[in-house]
């Protein structure tokens, strides 16, 4: 099989390209250079797309310019659909985020549904993958939730109660290459989550149990209404990690149902009090 694989050397690309090259996929895997989603060019597009059967696209970024995130989530994804459909591409991959609508204000995840539905209405057979709250070393929140569990104690937004189903980056990439081999019936949207619900504040006392060895940690509540003043700051500091926007997608949670998960998987996801093994 052929695959055009846009974001091959990311945290979760890079585990799902190397599953694919095991079993003899022939992975093209564009560069920044050979293929810019801020600035994409339709006639590159096209050129890639050429005697591929399938793309798969794991391109996400987080930013506090809305417009960057539309275009990398939303207008890239639509373009390079329209472009592989007009070459003869057969099926497209996407990787999405749970919680991702068309409608949905919260800047990230409306841009991710918006992209997942020019995606769907491109004449492709498209197959939707949305993660939960992703554990992996080298991924950029990952890291910053393991070096929070180090500390003596957290202080967090709301106590910390916001409810989460983490997923291993394994169980992503296993996911899929699963979907590559064997891709599904056009609209399939698989929700990739972990076996356990905790909160926020639970998670970080998990990581800091199993991964430091260390007891749990007291939760110091930080009150929304005494953050939300310093929420425009630290949009800017964090590049959109800490906003208004993902104050409002923690008050959402990031759980869903994983039986069709592991319906995928042909077993059970990890649970957070797993990851360490």
């Amino acid at each position: 099989m052929n695959i055009l694989f846009f974001g091959s050397s990311g945290f979760i690309g890079k585990h799902t390209r190397h599953i694919l090259q095991q079993h003899g996929c022939r992975i093209t895997a564009p560069s920044h250079r050979d293929f810019d989603f801020l600035h994409p060019d339709a006639d590159k597009a096209r050129n890639l797309m050429q005697g591929q059967d399938l793309v798969i696209n794991t391109v996400g970024i987080m930013s506090r310019h809305t417009d960057v995130l539309e275009t990398v989530h939303h207008h890239t994804p639509a373009l390079l659909a329209r472009c592989a459909h007009e070459a003869g591409v057969k099926h497209w991959i996407q990787l999405s985020a749970l919680g991702a609508d068309a409608k949905e204000t919260i800047a990230f995840t409306g841009s991710k549904g918006r992209g997942d539905q020019a995606v769907s209405d491109s004449g492709l057979q498209a197959a939707i993958a949305r993660p939960s709250v992703v554990y992996g070393r080298g991924g950029a929140s990952c890291e910053l939730f393991i070096q929070l569990a180090k500390l003596p104690f957290f202080i967090l937004p709301g106590g910390g109660r916001f409810m989460l189903q983490p997923v291993h980056v394994n169980d992503i990439a296993q996911g899929l290459a699963a979907l590559c081999l064997n891709p599904p019936a056009h609209g399939t949207v698989i929700n990739m989550t972990g076996t356990e619900t905790l909160s926020l504040a639970d998670y970080l006392n998990t990581l800091r149990q199993t991964l430091h060895r260390k007891p749990k940690a007291a939760v110091c509540p930080l009150p929304l209404p005494l953050l939300r003043p310093f929420l425009p700051i630290t949009n800017c500091l964090s590049n959109g990690f800490l906003s208004p926007d993902s104050i409002r997608l923690l008050q959402q949670g990031s759980c869903a149902d994983y039986n069709d998960f592991a319906a995928l998987l042909g077993r059970k996801p990890l649970g957070a009090h797993q990851f360490a093994g």
